[in-house]
This record gives C-alpha cells, structure tokens and sequence, in this order.
C-alpha cells in the first residue's frame, strides 16, 4: 500500500508479512464506520523520506512504524513527544498542524494490558525485573516509571546494554548481569521477558521461576506462540500470567485515536479474532 495513492494508513517496516496491524485496524475501521483502511508498507530504507513526505503532506492521516525504522524515522518528523524521546523510538506517526509528529505507544500497551487484565496488581511503589534491553524493554520500562513503580531492575546478556537504559534514570533504573537475575527475580512484583527468545522458530527462554514470589506476574511480550513456555511454567506454579497478544492489542489504541478522533475498545470479539488467525498461521 503507498500513502501517495489512497487515503489510507498503515504499518511501516520491512519483511513484514508477518504483521497482524491490519487485522486489528481494520477491524476497528469497519466496527466505527471509518472511511479508510490500513495496510502493510514494506520498503527498503531509501523510500522513506518520499514515503513520510507524502503524509505529510496529508495524503494519509498517519502510519504505524515497526522493525527495523523506529530509530531511523525520526530525523524526518518535525516532532517527536516526550515519550518517544525518553526512548528513542518511535512506533507511531501522525499528522498535526502541518507537522509530521511521532510518538511512542508500545510502553502504554503494555501498562494497559497489565492493568486490564491484573486491575488489584499496585504499580505505585512496586518493583519489576525486565529480561532483555532493547527498544521495547525501554519502553516498558519508561511507562512503568511513570506508572510509579519504584525499582526497574534491567538484565541482559551484555550487561553493556542495560547500563545504557538505566543511565536514563539512574536513581530507579538499576542494571542487572545476567548471572544475577535469579537472586533479583524473588525480589520484584512483576516480571517482563522483552527478548524475542520463546518465539515460533527460536530457543525458548530457559528462566526457572521458582524462586519468584506467590504473587509475581509473569509476563512476556512474545505474542506467536500465545502461550510461551515461560508462560506456562508460570501457569504450572500458580503464578499470575500476562501475555503479548493483550500489549499488541492495546499499543494499537492510541495510534488509531490520533488518526481518527475515535478511542477503540479492546473487546473479547477482536482477541478471539486474532487469536483464531494465530492458531491457523502461527
């Protein structure tokens, strides 16, 4: 789909089939009655000034920007929000007042998610473990400080890495090496796995929960397979679960909102949709 040619909106990437945006957009575009639709933009990196010129210029009202353009879209907005800032990154595109402005929605999806579906759980003063350090664990970990948890403890292979996210925020963002992270996970209240490791076509995540506490949830932002085996090692325990596919619905509220003046429902009718297409095509 070309922003040049129809009024449209659409996930921006590259190898990108794989994408479910437009099953989720889509769905909320014929559900409120929008006069568009959404599609998926795979292009090389060369056609993304021409690309992003075009919405400016309001032949779209906007994109959704996924792997590997988060970082490498923002020299050509006019904006970029305080959150998309924080973490350099952004997922989300959109037009106002002439501008082309960018924003991150990947850190709210997830509060979301984990408010939605664990509402007793108190984010005010409480203290998360984040496994891996790349674009989502700093988003995570930006909606979470601001959500008032008190401790985000980042652990990563090279250690290197979470030093970096937490020279963001040095008083409550604290680097873990990996050879510690069982001893920090009987610590938290929440723990994230944010690599891609548990994934269809990769290792699983090897990560005994036994020492985690009664009532930490366990969560994973790997949304294919749905259940993750880390996931259901948590089941198996008792643990409180959360898994990916909740944050890629909610991500995709705000986007849909700043396009169309329309705040989405995240309902039953829409996971079960996403979930049937997962189980047929993986």
């Amino acid at each position: 789909m070309n922003p040049t040619t129809t009024n449209g909106v659409c996930i921006l990437g590259h190898g990108i089939t794989y994408s479910r945006s437009p099953m989720i957009h889509n769905y909320w575009i014929k559900k409120y009655g929008v006069d568009s639709r959404y599609g998926i933009c795979d292009m090389p990196a060369e056609d993304l000034p021409d690309f992003l010129d075009a919405i400016r210029q309001g032949k779209s009202a906007g994109c959704n920007v996924t792997t590997p353009y988060k970082q490498a879209v923002i020299p050509f907005l006019d904006a970029i929000d305080d959150t998309a800032s924080a973490i350099g990154s952004v997922n989300t595109i959109y037009r106002r007042d002439g501008q082309l402005r960018g924003t991150s929605t990947d850190g709210a999806g997830y509060v979301g998610h984990l408010k939605n579906i664990h509402p007793d759980l108190q984010l005010k003063g409480a203290e998360v473990l984040i496994l891996g350090a790349g674009g989502a664990a700093r988003a995570i970990a930006d909606a979470l400080l601001q959500s008032g948890c008190s401790v985000i403890y980042i652990a990563n292979r090279t250690l290197q890495k979470a030093r970096e996210i937490a020279a963001f925020q040095p008083d409550t963002i604290k680097p873990v090496a990996w050879d510690d992270v069982q001893s920090t996970a009987g610590l938290v209240d929440v723990l994230v796995n944010t690599t891609s490791l548990g994934m269809v076509g990769r290792q699983p995540l090897v990560f005994p929960l036994d020492g985690t506490r009664p009532g930490c949830v366990v969560s994973d932002i790997v949304y294919a397979p749905l259940e993750t085996e880390l996931l259901a090692q948590a089941r198996r325990l008792g643990r409180p679960v959360l898994d990916g596919l909740g944050m890629l619905l909610h991500q995709a509220v705000p986007g849909f909102q700043l396009w169309f003046g329309i705040e989405p429902q995240v309902t039953g009718e829409l996971r079960a949709l996403i979930e049937q297409d997962l189980k047929s095509h993986g």
